[in-house]
């Protein structure tokens, strides 16, 4: 028999992480049964350094490093195979969850028969020790159509001093932390053409245009860490998200969007590669043939 809640956590190689976030998962009441971890580390001692950290009875699936969104569909069948759940959460290998954020965002569907995605407020910790926000939910810039993060980068106290509560409407959702109802993750496949990079934003926007409501709801927090994205995959997956979604004409943006997060790297590490991969992965973008 399975819980309300099923949740599928992509592993990769951070053997030093996943267990807080399976011991957090148990603490917000998701069972041991009902999680499923999908390891695309590729390591051949993979399977041992998770058993060091995790309890047996939780499922482990090991697959071929294709991407994110191929990890999650992976993760997705496997667990619906045993049976039925009215939502699946989709994690990735380094979140901290706070008490109570997961009932917060269950309570988000129960309030709205039309909700589809559902995710907390995400913090980072910097370099120095201190929290920002990462995220907030999504949109979507007015003429190039980019996806941006709400409040990314601002001080927590200035986005909860604004007492937001419930659910507040949003585009998209990052990926690291989103709860669905989980017959849409059979209905609507992650696209697996991205590998990494705005896989989310992709779905989220078809989820939105069936009619699926996306919702952030601010009381419930969870904790991440980014490396950030590789520049070849800013440039390429920024296309390929404007491909797909029928706005073509806005790929003319692409390069000064794409251009404008390189050029301090560039600067900073003394070099043009981060330059030159915006430039490859856009041309790859521009040429490669759509999976839908």
């Amino acid at each position: 028999m399975t819980g309300r809640t099923g949740a599928v956590v992509v592993h990769h190689r951070s053997y030093d992480t996943i267990g807080a976030v399976v011991s957090d998962l148990m603490s917000e009441g998701v069972a041991k049964a009902d999680i499923l971890i999908v390891d695309n580390s590729e390591e051949q001692r993979s399977e041992q350094q998770l058993r060091d950290v995790i309890p047996p009875e939780i499922t482990l699936l090991f697959v071929a490093n294709q991407g994110y969104g191929a990890a999650v569909n992976q993760g997705v069948r496997a667990i619906q195979a045993r049976g039925y759940y009215e939502f699946l959460l989709v994690a990735t290998h380094e979140v901290r969850i706070a008490a109570g954020s997961l009932t917060g965002l269950e309570a988000a569907f129960d309030a709205d028969p039309a909700m589809g995605a559902a995710g907390p407020t995400l913090l980072t910790t910097t370099d120095d020790g201190r929290d920002e926000v990462w995220s907030t939910g999504g949109k979507l810039t007015r003429w190039a159509r980019i996806p941006r993060h709400h409040d990314h980068r601002a001080a927590p106290d200035v986005v909860f001093d604004r007492r937001e509560s419930g659910v507040v409407r949003r585009v998209w959702l990052d990926g690291a932390f989103v709860l669905y109802r989980a017959r849409l993750l059979t209905d609507f496949r992650i696209n697996e053409s991205f590998f990494m990079y705005v896989e989310e934003v992709d779905l989220h926007l078809r989820l939105e245009r069936a009619g699926h409501a996306i919702g952030w709801v601010p009381a419930a927090r969870v904790h991440q860490s980014s490396g950030g994205t590789p520049m070849f995959y800013l440039g390429r997956n920024l296309v390929l998200l404007l491909r797909l979604n029928g706005q073509r004409p806005r790929i003319a943006f692409v390069p000064f969007v794409a251009l404008r997060a390189a050029l301090p790297q560039s600067i900073r590490r003394r070099s043009v590669r981060p330059v030159l991969d915006v430039v490859r992965g856009i041309s790859r973008g521009l040429t490669e043939r759509l999976a839908r």
